[in-house]
Formats: structure tokens, C-alpha cells, sequence
């Protein structure tokens, strides 16, 4: 099937760009995608008969009826589920952000479990003893320093050493694979919220990542992406009709990876809130004293597309400023197949301060916030540009460039027209 009319068109504006398609007829689509554990148990699961199994995932593991991955592999005749691996937030999603993961055996399945968020970040020998393949099964948000496809590369990195293949069940990117956007991350800035060298959006399923992580950096892995069917780019996830499972406490919806890829840098600044404490996180940005009116004012005047700002004041209950009311914004997007999340995040950049220069966002200085932003952020002359209060326009042919080679080097891992 064909979709009725599509259009590509590219937009520059500095730190991103776009290329986007005009929606779907989803009615049409959406009851033809099946997720990529579905695809394993209906066509592949005499594959795994007589494997020893060890299984990376977490809520999201689940198909269309929401029943969990680790369940429905377990119960395919021959297989041996032999132990489960935790990321960020835990297998079963108890976990609070940045808290380690300290977790020894899954109450539903009975399963041991490995933690990969707590004293290690990379599977030890040990956890890897014993296995055949390892499957990873987890819906991502699409956005860098969301730390689940740093545990998809050093698990790939782990296992290549270990000979154990690595099986990706491939799931949708949710804001539909064609934006891609933001600064590169360089070599230099590359630490587990930052792992490879690509934008802070970079419009890839897992399985088009680890394809790109096999090729650059785990040639000798034996890999294999089961794929999705019926998923096209330009499909968000709001599409599909799916049921979304959160990855996080702080990703309540799909359409809060918009919001996510907006503000999320920002909230590593510690002098700011994005919202995080309130029942919109990631949709509101501001701190005590900021004049919301002037802000929104300025944010508007941009007429960014698909996108609207009004001011709000918002008191957290929990993260920076608890308990503070708090001036700012809220970012209401009125048409997801229009707006670029990356050219919001570059704008704020360059308003916040000039509105609430009492602040300091960027301001040198030393401790672990400003290192977290950094680390997010992953450019230099970008960072250099902002802590000296410069304006980071100046940057927009260089980033722009970047994009574009990325582009052209993420072509060849892209599984999806």
C-alpha cells in the first residue's frame, strides 16, 4: 500500500534540520504494524530452540495486547530463558531516573537478574556466562542522551568479546524516524549519556542503531534485527494505534518525546526546571523571577512551526526548585508533523537568557551540573559559545554541515523507506 501523497521537503535553520513527510492514512496502516517480538514469536521462534536466552528489557517489552516479552518468549517449547538484564529504571520500571538499579531476581518470572544501572554499566563476563543469544527489547524516545541505547552498545560491545549474538526486536522510533537534528556529539564529550557520534535527534529504531554500532564499532558481533512489519517513516507513534507503556516515570506519553528532545538538555542546567516534579514533564520550562510573558512573547515572535508558547507558572514537587512557584513557559504543539524539536531546543538557548539573564544558565563554572549539560550537549564550540554569553547562531553553518554528513552516513543502517 501506498500512502495517498507525500511530500519531502528540508528545512535549515541552523542546529537542525528536517525532513518530514504529510501524515499517513493511518486507518490504513496502523492494524498492518506489528512490533518486532511479534515477528520473533510468529516466525522465528524455532530459531531459538535449544538457545540459552538472556533478555535486556523493561515495561515496554510487550506486544500490541501487552503482554510482556519476557513472558511470551519464556513460554515458547525448547527455549531457555536463563536471565534477565536491567537497565536504567529496572526491568520492571520501579526505579526513579539516575537511582542505581539494585535488583537480583524479577518477582513475576522468577528470572535472576543482572543489573546494568547500579555498579556496572557493561555486562561482566559472568552475566554473559552461559548464553547463546541476548535479546533487547525496550521502546526508545529517540533522543541521545536517553541512556537505553547506550546499554543496546555496550551490550554489544560485551558480547562481541563473549561470542554471544545480540537479537534486537525492533520498535518504532515515536516521532517518526525523519527528524534528525542537533548538535554531533563529538569524540571528546562521548560518556554514557552521550555514547556515539551522532545528533541529539537522530531518527533511528533501535535495530537501524544497532546496525550503525555493529558497522562502527562491533564488526566481529554477530547481530541480527528482527524487524517491524507494516512501520514507515513518518509513522510517529500516535499512529499506530498502540497502547503506550512508558519507558520512565517522566515519559508518560509518546508525545512527551517531542517535549523530551525540546528540553531535556536544558534540565541538566539545574538552574532552570523543565517541569520534571509536575504533572508535565518536559513541557514547561522556567525558575523563580522569570517574567513568562516576555519570554512567551519572545518565543512566539519567532513563529516556529507547529508550536506555541504560553506563559505558566508551575510549582514542583520534587527536582530543582521544589517547592518553589516557578514563571515560564508551556510548550503546546499543535501539529507533530510540523514542528522540529531541535530548532525549539536552539531558540531557547538563545531566549532564555536574553529574558532571564539573571540566571546564568550558561555561565562557566565547575560541578556536576554544568558537567551533565555538557556531556548532553557534546560540542564544543557550541558550549564554549554559550558559557561566554555569545550568541549561538554563529554556530548554525558548522552544525548545519554536521547534520549533513550524518545524514549521509546514516543512510546505508536506515531498514525502512
Amino acid at each position: 500500500m501506498k500512502p495517498s501523497r507525500l511530500n519531502f521537503f528540508v528545512c535549515f535553520s541552523g542546529l537542525f534540520f528536517i525532513a518530514a513527510v504529510q501524515k499517513f492514512d493511518c486507518s490504513v496502516f496502523a492494524a498492518e504494524v506489528l512490533p518486532g517480538v511479534e515477528v520473533l514469536i510468529r516466525d522465528h521462534a524455532k530459531e531459538l530452540v535449544g538457545k540459552r536466552v538472556g533478555i535486556l528489557t523493561n515495561p515496554t517489552g510487550v506486544d500490541r495486547n501487552l503482554s510482556s516479552t519476557i513472558d511470551l518468549v519464556r513460554a515458547l517449547p525448547g527455549v531457555n530463558v536463563v536471565r534477565l538484564f536491567a537497565p536504567e529504571h529496572g526491568v520492571r520500571g520501579g526505579f526513579y531516573a539516575g537511582e542505581k538499579v539494585d535488583e537480583s531476581r524479577d518477582p513475576v518470572s522468577g528470572l535472576p537478574i543482572a543489573s546494568l544501572y547500579g555498579k556496572a554499566r557493561r555486562p561482566t563476563t559472568e552475566m554473559l556466562s552461559g548464553l547463546d543469544i541476548v535479546l533487547y527489547d525496550i521502546q526508545d524516545v529517540g533522543v541521545r542522551h536517553y541512556t537505553f541505547v547506550s546499554t543496546l552498545t555496550y551490550m554489544m560491545e560485551e558480547c562481541e568479546k563473549a561470542g554471544v549474538a545480540v537479537w534486537v526486536l525492533d520498535r518504532p522510533e515515536p516521532m517518526g524516524g525523519m527528524i534528525v537534528g542537533g548538535p554531533v556529539m563529538e569524540e571528546s564529550h562521548l560518556t554514557f549519556i552521550g555514547v556515539h557520534t551522532v545528533p541529539t535527534v537522530y531518527g533511528m529504531t533501535p535495530g537501524e542503531w544497532a546496525k550503525m554500532i555493529k558497522a562502527e564499532r562491533t564488526p566481529k558481533l554477530e547481530l541480527r534485527v528482527i524487524p517491524l512489519k507494516g512501520w514507515k517513516r513518518g509513522m510517529n507513534f500516535g499512529d499506530l494505534g498502540w497502547s503506550w507503556v512508558s519507558p520512565s516515570q517522566h515519559i508518560p506519553h509518546w508525545q512527551t518525546s517531542f517535549f523530551y528532545a525540546i528540553t531535556g538538555d536544558l534540565g541538566e542546567l539545574g538552574g532552570l526546571n523543565v517541569g520534571v516534579g509536575t504533572p508535565l514533564p518536559f513541557e514547561q520550562i522556567g525558575a523563580p523571577g522569570v517574567d513568562g510573558v516576555k519570554l512567551a512573547a519572545a518565543m512566539n515572535a519567532l513563529k516556529l512551526p507547529g508550536v506555541q508558547f504560553r506563559a505558566a507558572t508551575f510549582t514542583p514537587k520534587y527536582n530543582a526548585y521544589q517547592g518553589q512557584a516557578c514563571q515560564g513557559i508551556q510548550i503546546h504543539i499543535r501539529d507533530y508533523s510540523k514542528v522540529d524539536p531541535m530548532q525549539i531546543n536552539f531558540e531557547l538557548m538563545s531566549v532564555v537568557p536574553k529574558v532571564a539573564p539573571q540566571l546564568n544558565l550558561f555561565r562557566k563554572r565547575k560541578g556536576e551540573e554544568y558537567d551533565m549539560f555538557s556531556a548532553s550537549v557534546g560540542d564544543t564550540k557550541l558550549l564554549s559559545m554559550l558559557a561566554d554569553s555569545g550568541d549561538p547562531h554563529t554556530q548554525s553553518e558548522r552544525l548545519k554541515a554536521n547534520i549533513q554528513s550524518f545524514l549521509t552516513r546514516r543512510q546505508k543502517y536506515l531498514i525502512y523507506p
